[in-house]
């Protein structure tokens, strides 16, 4: 399947560019914060670099890249829904929308209130894999065998409210499986965990775990998007299988505080549609096994509505929290 018509079968994915705003704002008047929550190497991290690079080339002012690590991305968002500067912005994923539904009451920000959307920055399949050890090659045996063994197979991630964590309790709703969640602080711990048997099941963005898949170390089974993902077409897809309907995209994205005038944040979307469009930028983001999403605020504000409803409703459904 060709990205095209990968990216066409994924509702909402796609956008025209934003429209230009009718005139630039006298915009910065200072050096621009680009703010990241996770570690450096992260994907939110390479991309904060990226976008910071290619803005401070179109703009002329320094763009500085700020890494504000705790709470599963929580304490950067908080940061950034407390600033009114008008000078920054933060390189975000969907832990932004899933942490706060699992942290629904506990955070001092509200995602929707406080945070204004600019841009998607990329999207991601998120892979189901196991251990070479567990005894199947195939996502419906997996289910099989879980549903006859519950509660004995442990499914790591790196982190409670990440991507991985919350594909997991979704998988868990939608197939009826019983599998123990084990949080651990990051992809850095879990991976030697997994690669030596300590959990036997992790679903987790494909990219990251392909060369042991590769080295016969590891089994995918299934990928979470409703289509089969490009770098990994002959793998099926969870919806096919075992779970109709079934659908997660780990996505990346650039958002901004809610207090930053419009022109600004129309600037800011004009600038990142711009570089995620360059084709030496989008050809560096699917070196990394992901697609570039560039996207109008609307069509990103309207997404991150649509997944903090799905969020709130899984973790409702399945009683999921941060442990």
């Amino acid at each position: 399947m060709s990205r095209r018509l990968f990216l066409a079968s994924l509702p909402g994915l796609v956008a025209p560019l934003a429209a230009p705003a009718l005139a630039q704002p006298a915009w910065p008047t200072r050096p621009v914060r680009m703010l990241c929550g996770f570690p450096p190497g992260g994907l939110p991290d390479v991309y904060a670099r990226l976008l910071a690079e290619r803005f401070q080339a179109a703009l002329g002012a320094p763009v500085v890249v700020e890494n504000r690590v705790g709470g599963g991305g929580t304490l950067a968002n908080e940061m950034l829904a407390r600033t009114d500067d008008g000078h920054t912005m933060l390189s975000t994923s969907i832990s932004m929308t899933a942490g706060a539904a699992l942290r629904a009451g506990r955070l001092n920000y509200d995602v929707m209130r406080d945070i204004a959307p600019v841009s998607g920055i990329s999207v991601v399949a998120n892979g189901l894999f196991v251990h070479a050890s567990v005894p199947v090659n195939t996502v419906e045996e997996f289910v099989a065998l879980a549903k006859a063994r519950p509660g004995t197979f442990n499914c790591g991630s790196p982190g409670n409210g990440t991507s991985p964590h919350v594909t997991q309790e979704y998988f868990k709703l939608r197939t009826g499986v019983d599998m123990v969640h084990v949080p651990y602080a990051g992809t850095g711990p879990l991976m030697p965990a997994f690669l030596a048997g300590q959990v036997t099941v992790v679903i987790d963005n494909i990219p990251l775990y392909m060369s042991h898949v590769r080295e016969g170390r590891l089994k995918l089974l299934a990928v979470s998007t409703p289509a089969r993902w490009p770098s990994a077409p002959e793998v099926p897809t969870i919806a096919e299988t075992v779970a109709p309907g079934f659908d997660v995209r780990a996505w990346f994205g650039l958002v901004a505080p809610m207090r930053t005038p419009e022109a600004v944040l129309e600037r800011m979307n004009a600038l990142a549609v711009a570089a995620l469009n360059d084709p030496a930028v989008s050809a560096r983001i699917r070196q990394g096994g992901a697609e570039p999403w560039p996207t109008s605020r609307e069509e990103f504000a309207g997404f991150m509505r649509a997944d903090m409803e799905r969020w709130t409703e899984v973790v409702r459904l399945s009683g999921a929290r941060v442990d």
